[in-house]
């Protein structure tokens, strides 16, 4: 692992030469020699964009306290620059920069625990899901607690030899350490101004270092979420795959006993054509019969007509019945 920022030499003594003018001004609070510097228009102006900074990073909502206490503060650092009043300005103008940085920290952290406990909250119900076992991921460290009853040198200490915070928030140690060695060497006068930087320093370096590893938390977190959704994806395409199949199947039988009843339909309907062609052949053949019976009883009617015509033709007509002689009896034999 690469040595961090904090614990180079190297980077320390660049990191202290870059921040030189916080501690020269701090020192110069405290020496009282505030009539010889400049207008402090770098200070309002950093303080200006730490302020602004809290607010995009909705300190308001997350740190409504620190937020509130930075934006009164750089009000009094711009009153005091319109009175040309430059001690008071600077030293406001300080006091609202690290209440600025304190309250997007803390804002920062807010979100990250929020955005960890989403993630965990999701990866529980993604493991109940797929009947998955606890991976038994490394929850991320609470924050170090604010201690009041510890000096501002304490703390720092405490969160240097903090194993777990190895590496995180360089930048934002050294301005904190850069603060303890101001408070150490204030005067009496300018002690509770110096000790409020100091506070505020510290603090940020250790939100600082816990939103780090936060960060890092919600990176591994992120990683075993798209493992998770990869394989719920997985096993989502074997699950529409079987389904397809099934229905694949179902439409084959569905088709298979279609076909069935089709040729059974068929079939019946071919038996049924047969059978009426069966009976409409008897029934012509009665019909030709009857018709056959119908014209020679018409043959024979028309021969017997004509077979009367022509005897009447020849020797009158026949008797009738009643127009013939009553039969004598026969007479009895004597």
């Amino acid at each position: 692992m690469d040595r961090s920022f904090a614990h180079s030499p190297e980077r320390r003594h660049r990191g202290r030469a870059r921040f030189a003018p916080l501690a020269a001004l701090l020192s110069a609070l405290a020496l009282g020699a505030c009539a010889t510097l400049p207008p402090p228009t770098a200070e309002l102006a950093a303080a200006q964009q730490a302020v602004a900074a809290a607010g995009d990073a909705d300190a308001a909502q997350y740190a409504p306290d620190d937020y509130a206490s930075a934006r009164n503060e750089l009000q009094q650092a711009q009153a005091a620059m319109a009175t040309g009043d430059d001690a008071v300005a600077r030293t406001a103008a300080l006091v609202a920069a690290a209440g600025g940085d304190l309250a997007r920290a803390r804002s920062r952290v807010a979100v990250l625990d929020n955005e960890y406990a989403q993630r965990r909250d999701e990866i529980a119900r993604l493991r109940a899901q797929l009947q998955a076992g606890d991976a038994g991921d490394d929850p991320a460290p609470p924050p170090l607690q604010e201690d009041e009853t510890m000096t501002p040198e304490m703390r720092l200490q405490a969160l240097e030899t903090d194993p777990r915070y190895a590496g995180t928030a360089a930048y934002e140690r050294l301005r904190a350490e850069q603060a303890v060695q101001a408070l150490a060497t204030a005067k009496s006068r300018d002690r509770q101004t110096a000790q409020t930087l100091a506070w505020r320093r510290v603090g940020v370096a250790e939100l600082a270092a816990h939103a780090e590893l936060v960060e890092r938390a919600n990176r591994r977190l992120e990683q075993v979420r798209g493992d998770l959704l990869l394989e719920a994806s997985r096993r989502e395409a074997e699950r529409a795959r079987q389904e397809a199949e099934r229905l694949r199947l179902q439409a084959q039988i569905q088709a298979e006993e279609t076909e069935r009843l089709r040729a059974a339909a068929e079939a019946e309907a071919a038996a049924r054509q047969q059978a009426e062609e069966v009976i409409l052949d008897v029934g012509g053949e009665q019909a030709a019969r009857l018709k056959a019976a119908r014209d020679r009883d018409a043959e024979l009617a028309r021969q017997e007509a004509e077979l009367l015509k022509a005897q009447q033709a020849a020797g009158g007509a026949p008797a009738k019945p009643e127009d013939k002689p009553a039969s004598k009896p026969d007479k009895k034999k004597k």
